[in-house]
Protein backbone atom coordinates (compact mmCIF):
# COMPACT_ATOMS: atom_id res chain seq x y z
CA UNK A 1 0.00 0.00 0.00
CA UNK A 2 2.85 2.41 0.80
CA UNK A 3 3.69 1.34 -3.10
CA UNK A 4 0.59 2.22 -4.07
CA UNK A 5 0.36 5.50 -1.96
CA UNK A 6 4.09 6.33 -3.45
CA UNK A 7 2.68 5.92 -6.79
CA UNK A 8 -0.16 7.59 -6.61
CA UNK A 9 1.49 10.59 -4.98
CA UNK A 10 3.96 10.49 -8.02
CA UNK A 11 1.04 10.43 -10.39
CA UNK A 12 -0.68 13.00 -9.16
CA UNK A 13 2.76 15.19 -9.10
CA UNK A 14 3.41 14.28 -12.71
CA UNK A 15 -0.38 15.44 -13.29
CA UNK A 16 0.62 18.39 -11.67
CA UNK A 17 3.76 18.95 -13.40
CA UNK A 18 2.07 18.12 -16.39
CA UNK A 19 -0.80 20.88 -15.66
CA UNK A 20 1.82 23.20 -15.06
CA UNK A 21 3.41 22.85 -18.18
CA UNK A 22 -0.02 22.75 -20.09
CA UNK A 23 -0.77 26.10 -18.72
CA UNK A 24 2.66 27.83 -19.33
CA UNK A 25 2.21 26.31 -22.71
CA UNK A 26 -0.95 28.30 -22.93
CA UNK A 27 0.37 31.38 -21.50
CA UNK A 28 3.34 31.17 -23.66
CA UNK A 29 1.01 30.40 -26.76
CA UNK A 30 -0.90 33.49 -25.48
CA UNK A 31 2.36 35.54 -25.73
CA UNK A 32 2.39 34.48 -29.01
CA UNK A 33 -0.56 35.63 -30.14
CA UNK A 34 -0.05 38.84 -28.80
CA UNK A 35 3.11 39.22 -29.94
CA UNK A 36 1.66 38.35 -33.43
CA UNK A 37 -0.77 41.03 -32.79
CA UNK A 38 1.64 43.53 -31.81
CA UNK A 39 3.61 42.23 -35.17
CA UNK A 40 0.65 43.22 -37.16
CA UNK A 41 -0.46 46.03 -35.41
CA UNK A 42 3.65 47.74 -36.11
CA UNK A 43 2.94 46.87 -40.03
CA UNK A 44 -0.02 48.51 -39.82
CA UNK A 45 1.56 51.44 -38.31
CA UNK A 46 4.26 51.44 -40.40
CA UNK A 47 1.81 51.38 -43.98
CA UNK A 48 0.08 54.25 -41.94
CA UNK A 49 3.10 56.05 -41.45
CA UNK A 50 4.49 55.90 -45.04
CA UNK A 51 0.79 56.63 -46.27
CA UNK A 52 1.12 59.88 -43.73
CA UNK A 53 4.52 60.59 -45.15
CA UNK A 54 3.01 60.24 -48.85
CA UNK A 55 0.25 62.55 -47.85
CA UNK A 56 3.01 64.78 -46.00
CA UNK A 57 4.89 65.04 -49.52
CA UNK A 58 1.83 65.76 -52.03
CA UNK A 59 0.77 68.82 -49.54
CA UNK A 60 4.61 70.16 -49.33
CA UNK A 61 4.51 69.53 -53.35
CA UNK A 62 1.13 71.21 -53.46
CA UNK A 63 2.25 73.90 -51.26
CA UNK A 64 5.16 74.86 -53.12
CA UNK A 65 3.08 74.33 -56.22
CA UNK A 66 0.52 77.11 -54.95
CA UNK A 67 3.67 79.34 -53.71
CA UNK A 68 4.77 79.41 -57.60
CA UNK A 69 2.12 80.00 -58.81
CA UNK A 70 1.33 83.57 -56.20
CA UNK A 71 4.97 84.50 -56.80
CA UNK A 72 4.31 84.22 -60.42
CA UNK A 73 0.74 86.41 -60.10
CA UNK A 74 2.77 88.25 -57.95
CA UNK A 75 5.08 89.44 -60.96
CA UNK A 76 2.65 89.73 -62.87
CA UNK A 77 0.35 92.10 -60.96
CA UNK A 78 3.99 94.20 -60.59
CA UNK A 79 4.01 94.67 -64.10
CA UNK A 80 0.74 95.77 -64.42
CA UNK A 81 1.46 98.01 -61.71
CA UNK A 82 4.17 98.96 -63.44
CA UNK A 83 2.02 99.70 -67.07
CA UNK A 84 -0.70 101.42 -64.91
CA UNK A 85 2.08 103.57 -63.01
CA UNK A 86 3.51 104.59 -66.95
CA UNK A 87 -0.21 105.00 -68.19
CA UNK A 88 -0.98 107.25 -65.53
CA UNK A 89 2.12 109.50 -66.18
CA UNK A 90 1.52 109.53 -69.95
CA UNK A 91 -2.30 110.59 -68.74
CA UNK A 92 -0.93 113.16 -66.43
CA UNK A 93 1.55 114.59 -68.83
CA UNK A 94 -1.14 114.91 -71.98
CA UNK A 95 -4.03 116.55 -69.21
CA UNK A 96 -1.03 118.82 -68.33
CA UNK A 97 -0.09 119.23 -72.40
CA UNK A 98 -3.76 120.11 -72.68
CA UNK A 99 -4.55 122.93 -70.17
CA UNK A 100 -1.07 124.61 -71.98
CA UNK A 101 -2.47 124.49 -75.33
CA UNK A 102 -6.06 125.31 -73.49
CA UNK A 103 -3.76 128.18 -71.73
CA UNK A 104 -2.39 129.45 -74.82
CA UNK A 105 -5.22 130.00 -76.72
CA UNK A 106 -7.27 131.70 -74.14
CA UNK A 107 -4.00 134.02 -74.26
CA UNK A 108 -3.92 134.39 -77.31
CA UNK A 109 -7.57 135.11 -77.89
CA UNK A 110 -7.05 137.98 -75.00
CA UNK A 111 -4.09 139.15 -76.72
CA UNK A 112 -6.03 138.85 -79.83
CA UNK A 113 -8.85 141.10 -78.53
CA UNK A 114 -7.24 143.52 -76.48
CA UNK A 115 -4.80 144.39 -79.78
CA UNK A 116 -8.54 144.66 -82.06
CA UNK A 117 -9.40 146.87 -78.97
CA UNK A 118 -6.54 149.25 -78.72
CA UNK A 119 -6.78 149.48 -82.49
CA UNK A 120 -10.88 150.04 -82.48
CA UNK A 121 -13.14 149.41 -85.15
CA UNK A 122 -11.33 150.49 -88.12
CA UNK A 123 -12.48 148.20 -90.85
CA UNK A 124 -14.99 146.16 -91.87
CA UNK A 125 -13.18 143.07 -92.81
CA UNK A 126 -11.71 142.66 -89.65
CA UNK A 127 -15.27 142.39 -88.48
CA UNK A 128 -15.42 138.44 -88.71
CA UNK A 129 -12.16 137.97 -87.17
CA UNK A 130 -13.84 140.12 -84.50
CA UNK A 131 -16.75 137.39 -83.48
CA UNK A 132 -14.28 134.37 -83.94
CA UNK A 133 -11.84 135.44 -81.65
CA UNK A 134 -15.15 136.81 -79.28
CA UNK A 135 -16.93 133.24 -79.59
CA UNK A 136 -13.43 131.63 -79.19
CA UNK A 137 -13.11 133.45 -75.95
CA UNK A 138 -16.66 132.88 -74.96
CA UNK A 139 -16.26 129.14 -75.61
CA UNK A 140 -13.29 129.36 -72.92
CA UNK A 141 -15.25 130.85 -70.64
CA UNK A 142 -18.48 129.09 -71.28
CA UNK A 143 -21.65 130.65 -73.14
CA UNK A 144 -23.85 130.93 -70.14
CA UNK A 145 -20.62 131.75 -67.49
CA UNK A 146 -21.39 135.43 -66.25
CA UNK A 147 -17.96 136.59 -67.33
CA UNK A 148 -19.04 134.87 -70.90
CA UNK A 149 -21.61 136.71 -70.66
CA UNK A 150 -20.43 140.34 -69.26
CA UNK A 151 -17.58 139.86 -71.88
CA UNK A 152 -20.09 139.90 -74.79
CA UNK A 153 -22.14 142.57 -74.01
CA UNK A 154 -19.11 144.93 -73.10
CA UNK A 155 -17.91 143.72 -76.39
CA UNK A 156 -21.08 143.88 -78.36
CA UNK A 157 -21.97 147.54 -76.81
CA UNK A 158 -18.39 149.42 -78.25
Amino acid sequence: MDLLVQSAFMLMESHKRQYREIARLKELEQKAASADEAVACLDRLREDAKALQQRADEAVAARDDALAKLEERKRGLEETQKALEAERRKNEEAVRAKAEAEAAVVRAADEAVEKFLAEGWKADERLPWCYGVVAARLESWGMNSPAGQEYFSREMAV
